[in-house]
C-alpha cells in the first residue's frame, strides 16, 4: 500500500516491476499520472509555485517548464512507461480515489486508469471516459473463479468537498478527502479481501460511494 507520492511514483514502479514477477498485486491509494498534471492542480504546489514566479512573468511560463520537465520525467512514471503502443504486463492493481481530493486531483488518478487500461466498478459514482466497467468478484452473476478485474478503479465521491472545488485554474481550499479515502471502512475492506484473496469487491455496490462530507 502507497501512501502519498507513494501512490504516485508506485504507479511507476508496478509498471516497470510487472515483468519480472516479483510482486503479486498491489494497492495503490490515491495514485495519479503524470506529475506535471498533478502538481500544477495539488494544492500542495501552491508554495513551489509562488517561488518559481519569481523567476518568471505568470503562469503560463510555468506550465510550459512542467511540460518539458514532465517529457525527462515520463520514463519513470506509468503514463510514459505504458503509453501505446507500449504494452508491458503489470501486476493485479487496485487503485482507490477521491473526487473532491485537492492533493492529487482525480482527473489524474483517471489518466492513471486509462494508461493502464484499468476498469471501474457497476457501483462507481460516475462513468469515466475511456475506462470501461466490469463486473465485481461479489456480483450474483460472477463466476467463482471470476476475481473482477486485473486493474480497478474506484472513486469515492466526497459531495461537499467536490461541489467546491474551483472552476477556474486556481487552488483548492483544503478538506480531508486526501486523508479520509484511506481510512473509508468500505475501501478498507475491499483492501483486505484484494490482499488476502486477490478478489476485487465492489464497497459501492449499495451506496455508490458518496459521501456528504471528508470527515474521517
Amino acid at each position: 500500500y502507497n501512501p502519498r507520492q507513494g501512490g504516485i511514483l508506485g504507479a511507476g514502479y508496478m509498471s516497470y516491476i510487472g515483468s519480472t514477477g516479483l510482486v503479486d498485486r498491489g494497492v495503490l491509494g490515491v495514485p495519479g499520472t503524470p506529475f506535471a498534471l498533478v502538481m500544477s492542480r495539488s494544492l500542495d504546489f501552491s508554495g513551489y509555485d509562488t517561488l518559481l514566479l519569481l523567476n518568471f512573468y505568470n503562469n503560463r511560463h510555468v506550465r510550459i517548464l512542467l511540460s518539458l520537465v514532465q517529457m525527462a520525467w515520463d520514463s519513470a512514471e506509468a503514463s510514459g512507461h505504458l503509453a501505446p503502443p507500449i504494452h508491458e504486463r503489470t501486476p493485479p492493481l487496485l487503485l482507490q480515489a477521491g473526487l473532491g481530493d485537492p492533493i492529487v486531483p482525480t482527473i489524474a488518478a483517471e489518466a492513471l486508469a486509462r494508461s493502464l487500461n484499468a476498469s471501474t466498478l457497476p457501483g462507481n459514482p460516475r462513468s469515466i471516459f475511456g475506462v470501461h466497467t466490469s463486473e465485481a468478484a461479489n456480483t450474483e452473476d460472477s463466476d467463482a473463479t471470476w476475481h473482477g478485474p486485473r486493474i480497478t478503479l474506484t472513486e469515492l465521491l466526497y459531495e461537499s468537498a467536490y461541489d467546491s472545488l474551483p472552476l477556474d485554474n486556481t487552488f483548492a481550499e483544503r478538506n480531508a478527502v486526501h486523508i479520509c479515502v484511506r481510512r473509508d471502512a468500505a475501501l478498507i475492506g475491499q483492501i483486505e479481501e484484494f490482499i488476502n484473496s486477490g478478489r476485487v469487491i465492489d464497497p459501492c455496490e449499495i451506496d455508490h460511494c458518496r459521501r456528504i462530507d471528508a470527515l474521517c
